[in-house]
C-alpha cells in the first residue's frame, strides 16, 4: 500500500509520467475485448479537449496526438490497404505522433513509404530503388507518366509533383553529417510531422493510380 501511494503521488505530480502510465496500460489491453473501456477513455479525452486521443500504435491501443479526424482516417485507411508502403507509413506515424517519438525515424520511414509506393511506378525495374533515383528519372522524362491533374494556367502539375518529391528527399539531412559546426544533426519534431503529412499525400497518389506509366 505504501508503494501504491508513492506511485499515485508520482503520477499525479508529473503529467508525462501519468500519461506514460496510461499509454502503457492501454498497450496491455486487447483492442477487441476491451473496446468499451477504450471507447470510454476516448470520450473523456475528447470531452476534456485533450491533445491526446486513443489510437492504434504498433498494432496496440495507445495515446497519440489528436490530429484532424479526416487526416487520421486517411492515414489509417492507407496503412491498412497498402502492404509495404502502408506499414512504413504507419511506422512513420507512430514515430511522429505517439508518446514515444523519434523524429529522425519518422522522417526516414516517411521517405521509405514513398519509395515503396513510387518505385513500381517510376523505376519498376530497379532492384535497389531510392527516392533520389526516382526523382532523376522523373525529372529527365516526365512525359513518360500521366498525372491526374491537368495542366493549369498558373502551375504545371508534374513540376509540382517533382518539387514535392524533392522537398521530402533533400530535407532529410540527418542521413549525412554536415561538416558545418552549426548544422543540425537531427530533424526536428516539426520537420518530421510535415514529412509524414507530405508522404501521406505522395503515397496515396502513387498507390491509387493518380500517377501512372503512360
Amino acid at each position: 500500500m505504501t508503494g501504491l501511494k508513492a506511485l499515485r503521488e508520482t503520477l499525479y505530480r508529473d503529467e508525462m509520467a501519468f500519461l506514460t502510465a496510461v499509454d502503457y496500460r492501454l498497450s496491455c489491453l486487447d483492442g477487441v475485448q476491451h473496446s468499451h473501456r477504450i471507447a470510454a477513455l476516448e470520450v473523456v479525452l475528447k470531452d476534456s479537449a485533450s491533445r491526446w486521443r486513443v489510437s492504434e500504435v504498433s498494432g496496440k491501443p495507445g495515446l497519440a496526438d489528436r490530429i484532424d479526424e479526416t487526416v487520421q482516417l486517411a492515414a489509417e485507411s492507407l496503412a491498412a490497404k497498402e502492404a509495404r508502403s502502408g506499414e512504413l507509413l504507419a511506422d512513420a506515424w507512430r514515430h511522429a505522433f505517439s508518446m514515444n517519438r523519434d523524429p529522425s525515424a519518422a522522417y526516414r520511414c516517411a521517405v521509405r513509404a514513398v519509395e515503396a509506393a513510387a518505385g513500381p511506378v517510376l523505376t519498376p525495374n530497379d532492384q535497389l530503388p531510392t527516392l533520389g533515383k526516382m526523382i532523376s528519372v522523373f525529372r529527365d522524362k516526365p512525359e513518360k507518366w500521366d498525372f491526374a491533374f491537368t495542366v493549369d494556367s498558373a502551375v504545371e502539375p508534374k513540376k509540382v509533383l517533382l518539387q514535392m518529391l524533392q522537398l521530402l528527399w533533400t530535407n532529410e539531412y540527418s542521413r549525412h553529417v554536415d561538416p558545418g559546426v552549426d548544422s543540425p544533426l537531427h530533424v526536428t519534431q516539426g520537420e518530421a510531422e510535415s514529412a509524414v503529412m507530405l508522404a501521406l499525400t505522395l503515397t496515396s497518389w502513387f498507390t491509387s493510380g493518380a500517377v501512372s506509366i503512360r
